[in-house]
C-alpha cells in the first residue's frame, strides 16, 4: 500500500470511529443498546449510501483491506476479552450445560432449514447451506452488551460463552462436511461426518487444556523478565497480546476460527494472576478497534438488495433462525440453570448469526448451489438477528429487580424501571 493510499485509510478509520461513537451515544440517549449505534452507522456509511457519495473522484469512505483488517483486529480482541471473564476449570464446570446448549443451538436451526427448503420447494443441498448458515452463533454483539451492562461474570453469560465456543467449532466441522457433500455426495458416509466432527470438538479441547497449563507458567516468566530490567513495563499485557494474535494464527492453521483461538488464549489468561492488568490493558485497544469491527457489520448490508429481495423467504427464515435458538438453547439452558429468566437469556444472546454463517452461504453461491435470492435472504436474517440480542437481553435485565446494573444503564431506562418500582412499593406498603 503506498503512502497516499495508507494516509486516506486512516482519515477513513478517523471518521468511522468518530460517527460510531456519535452513534453509539445517540443509542443510548434514545434508550436503545448502545451496540446498535454502530451497526446502524456502518449501514449510513457502507458503499451502498454516504460511504458510495464521490467528492471529487473518490468515494466519501473507502473499505480498503486495512479497514478490513482493523475490524478483524476488534473482533480477534472482542473474544480475547470474554475469555478473560472465564477460566478453562469454569469452563469444565459448565462443560456439560455448554455442549448441551450448543448441540442443541446447532441442531435444531439446521433440521429448520432442510425443513423450510423441502416445503418452499428447494432440494436438500440448498437446505444443508440453510440450516448450516442459520446454525453458526456469533456472540461478538452479545458479549459486547453482556459487558455493557457487567454481566460477563454471570452463570448464563458463562454459559453463552461457552456454548457459543462450542457452537462455532460444531459450525465449523459442519461447513467442512457440507462442502464435502458439494464436492464428493456420492463417496460420502454418514460415519465420517460424525469422525470429522468429534476430530475437531476434541483438537479444540486439547489446544485448550494445553494453553490453560502453558500460558499462566510463561507469563511468569515474563513477569520475572520484566522485573530484572525496571525500566521496561507492561511486558506481561504486551506478551499476553502476542499469545492472543498467536493462538488466533494457530487456530487457523488448525482449522479452527482464529476468533476460538484468540478466545482461548483469553482464558488461559484468566487462570494466571495477571487477568486484571491484562484486562484493563486491552480494554484501550478495544476502544479503538472493537467499534470498527461493528461498523463494517452493518456496512455489509445492502439496503437496495433487502428492498429487492424475497420477503415471504425472509420472514420464514428470520422468525425459524429467531425460534430455533431459542428453543435449542434456552430451554436445556433453564433446565441447568433451574430459572426461566436465565434459560431465557441463554437463548437471547445465541440468536445472532455472523461470519460463520456467511462462509458457509458464500460456499452455496461458490458452487452454484443457492440463488441470489436465497442468498440475499441469508445475508438480510443474519443481519437481523444481530439486532434482537442486545435489545432482547437489555429488557430482560432491566425487568430483573436483582440484577444490580452500572447506574448509568439504569437511570437511561427509568420506563422500564418505573412500573418494577411501582410494584415494589404496593407490596412494601401490603
Amino acid at each position: 500500500m503506498e503512502q497516499p493510499e495508507l494516509f486516506r485509510a486512516v482519515v477513513d478509520i478517523c471518521i468511522l470511529i468518530i460517527f460510531g461513537e456519535l452513534a453509539s451515544t445517540l443509542s443510548a440517549r434514545l434508550h436503545l443498546p448502545r451496540i446498535l449505534g454502530p451497526l446502524f452507522a456502518g449501514i449510513l456509511l457502507s458503499p451502498h449510501l454516504l460511504g458510495g457519495v464521490y467528492i471529487g473522484n473518490k468515494p466519501f469512505i473507502e473499505f480498503t483491506d486495512l479497514i478490513l483488517v482493523f475490524s478483524e483486529i476488534g473482533a480477534v480482541l472482542l473474544l480475547f476479552q470474554a475469555g478473560l471473564h472465564m477460566k478453562f476449570s469454569e469452563l469444565l464446570k459448565t462443560g456439560v450445560a455448554s455442549l448441551t446448549v450448543a448441540i442443541a443451538g446447532v441442531v435444531t436451526p439446521f433440521l429448520f432449514g432442510i425443513l423450510a427448503s423441502s416445503l418452499l420447494g428447494y432440494d436438500l443441498a440448498v437446505g444443508m447451506i440453510i440450516g448450516g448458515a442459520l446454525s453458526a452463533t456469533s456472540i461478538a454483539i452479545s458479549l459486547q452488551c453482556l459487558g455493557e451492562f457487567k454481566q460477563l461474570g454471570s452463570p448464563e453469560s458463562k454459559i453463552i460463552i461457552g456454548a457459543a465456543v462450542i457452537d462455532d467449532v460444531l459450525a465449523l466441522s459442519m461447513a467442512s462436511v457440507i462442502l464435502s457433500v458439494v464436492s464428493d455426495p456420492v463417496n460420502l458416509r454418514f460415519s465420517s461426518m460424525v469422525r470429522s466432527i468429534v476430530l475437531t470438538l476434541l483438537l479444540w479441547f486439547i489446544f485448550s487444556a494445553f494453553a490453560s497449563r502453558a500460558v499462566p507458567w510463561f507469563a511468569e516468566y515474563v513477569d520475572r523478565l520484566e522485573k530484572l530490567d525496571p525500566i521496561r513495563q507492561n511486558l506481561v499485557p504486551f506478551a499476553s497480546l502476542m499469545l492472543c494474535f498467536g493462538f488466533g494464527g494457530v487456530s487457523g492453521l488448525l482449522g479452527l476460527s482464529p476468533l476460538i483461538g484468540a478466545f482461548i488464549a483469553g482464558m488461559a489468561i484468566a487462570g494466571s494472576r495477571f487477568n486484571k492488568e491484562v484486562s484493563e490493558f486491552t480494554e484501550h485497544l478495544a476502544v479503538l478497534f472493537v467499534p470498527l469491527f461493528f461498523i463494517v457489520t452493518g456496512a455489509n448490508v445492502n439496503p437496495y438488495a433487502v428492498l429487492s429481495g424475497n420477503f415471504l423467504l425472509i420472514a420464514i427464515l428470520s422468525i425459524g433462525a429467531v425460534v430455533t435458538k431459542l428453543i435449542g438453547c434456552g430451554i436445556p439452558a433453564q433446565h441447568f440453570l433451574r430459572s426461566r429468566e436465565k434459560g431465557w437469556r441463554v437463548g437471547y444472546g445465541m440468536i445472532s448469526r455472523g461470519e460463520i454463517g456467511l462462509v458457509i452461504a458464500s460456499i452455496g453461491t461458490t458452487y452454484n448451489i443457492i440463488s441470489d435470492e436465497v442468498y440475499v435472504a441469508l445475508i438480510v436474517v443474519i443481519f437481523l438477528t444481530t439486532l434482537l440480542p442486545p435489545i432482547l437481553l437489555r429488557n430482560s435485565y432491566l425487568n430483573d429487580p436483582s440484577c444490580v446494573l452500572p447506574d448509568y444503564i439504569r437511570d437511561q431506562a427509568p420506563i422500564i424501571r418505573k412500573p418494577l418500582k411501582k410494584a415494589q412499593e404496593k407490596t412494601s406498603d401490603s
